[in-house]
């Protein structure tokens, strides 16, 4: 529930000062103390998400490299990689449009 709120508030631009809520980072660290999986799947796609809506590609490359290097693909997660993977490639693609760079073309390409 904490994951949706803050995405919610990052995409209305509202800052958080009547209720407490736990920042991403805190509830990443919860799920990996408890090994609650869904906790940290479901704040993992809050995430990216929120940062995507936003058009923050940078941010959606960085958070999309370091889960898939913290968490390897499985058979059992398959659409968590498919709901990476397409939200990475689109942020390459477009930060490869807005700054013409090569690398981020041949990122969003592979």
């Amino acid at each position: 529930m904490m994951a949706s709120f803050n995405a919610l508030l990052h995409l209305s631009g509202t800052a958080n000062g009547d209720v407490d809520v736990k920042s991403y980072d805190e509830l990443d660290e919860i799920g990996e103390r408890t090994n609650a999986g869904l906790l940290v799947w479901q704040t993992f796609m809050y995430r990216i998400s929120s940062h995507f809506w936003m058009r923050e590609y940078v941010d959606v490359a960085k958070i999309s490299e370091k889960y898939s290097e913290k968490h390897p693909s499985s058979q059992q997660k398959r659409i968590l990689n498919v709901f990476r993977v397409f939200h990475e490639g689109i942020a390459y693609l477009s930060l490869a449009r807005d700054t013409k760079q090569a690398k981020w073309r041949s990122m969003g390409e592979k």
